[in-house]
């Protein structure tokens, strides 16, 4: 009897080893108690949208900027910011009234060590993001074209002629239309680009305040 049952323990136990192996029960992978290392090329990254690309051109839209300022101002102001006059161009109204200044950074970085001098200088000034679109839609202007306010209704091309007579401008340029002013009444204005930054600021130094058919002008330098 007794040589019955160990035989048939033996039996059984050669079965439950056969199954143990077969179903890899007994691979040393099973009883490992050690953490699966994840594969090398698995490196987790952050999602797209959090992610800051430190290359490449960015665009700003500074707020504060009063009527007079020049391209040379904005650039002082964002101090080593790396950006040259055609990096600012500034944002009118219809009636050439400033709204901001657009600014293309040469780099993220570079839009972002702007914000820290703005913070740093304490100037009343915003600096917001815009993309590239919203940069492309405002004309530049670039220091080269003067706005002349004031005229009369009665102003001909060759009033407003003699008005830059002695200085290089560009003849086709020059474009008369009538704009809501500062006053409550509509104002003809006009508006004509030269060969140069120079020539324009010398016409301005020139001309502004100077009268056209009894008229007092005002002219101001678009950026």
């Amino acid at each position: 009897m007794g040589s019955v049952v160990r035989a048939t323990l033996k039996k059984t136990k050669s079965s439950v080893c056969l199954f143990q192996t077969s179903n890899g029960f007994l691979g040393r992978r099973f009883f490992s108690t050690e953490a699966e290392k994840p594969p090398q090329d698995s490196t987790p990254s952050s999602p797209p949208f959090l992610q800051t690309n430190n290359s490449g051109l960015t665009y700003g839209r500074l707020l504060g900027v009063h009527k007079h300022a020049l391209k040379t101002d904005i650039i002082n102001l964002l101090e080593g910011c790396n950006l040259t006059l055609e990096d600012v161009k500034m944002e009118y109204s219809r009636s050439f009234n400033p709204l901001a200044m657009m600014v293309q950074f040469p780099t993220y970085s570079a839009y972002d060590n702007a914000i820290r001098v703005i913070v740093r200088k304490g100037r009343l000034y915003k600096l917001d993001r815009i993309d590239r679109s919203q940069w492309d839609i405002v004309t530049p202007f670039d220091g080269r074209t003067i706005l002349i306010q004031g005229l009369p209704r009665n102003v001909q091309f060759a009033d407003v002629e003699r008005i830059v007579s002695g200085y290089e401008y560009d003849t086709s340029s020059v474009e008369i239309f009538i704009r809501s002013g500062d006053g409550a009444e509509p104002m003809k204005m006009a508006t004509i680009r030269f060969h140069s930054r120079t020539q324009a600021m010398n016409a301005y130094i020139a001309r502004n305040g100077t009268y056209c058919l009894n008229n007092r002008i005002l002219i101001q330098v678009l950026q």
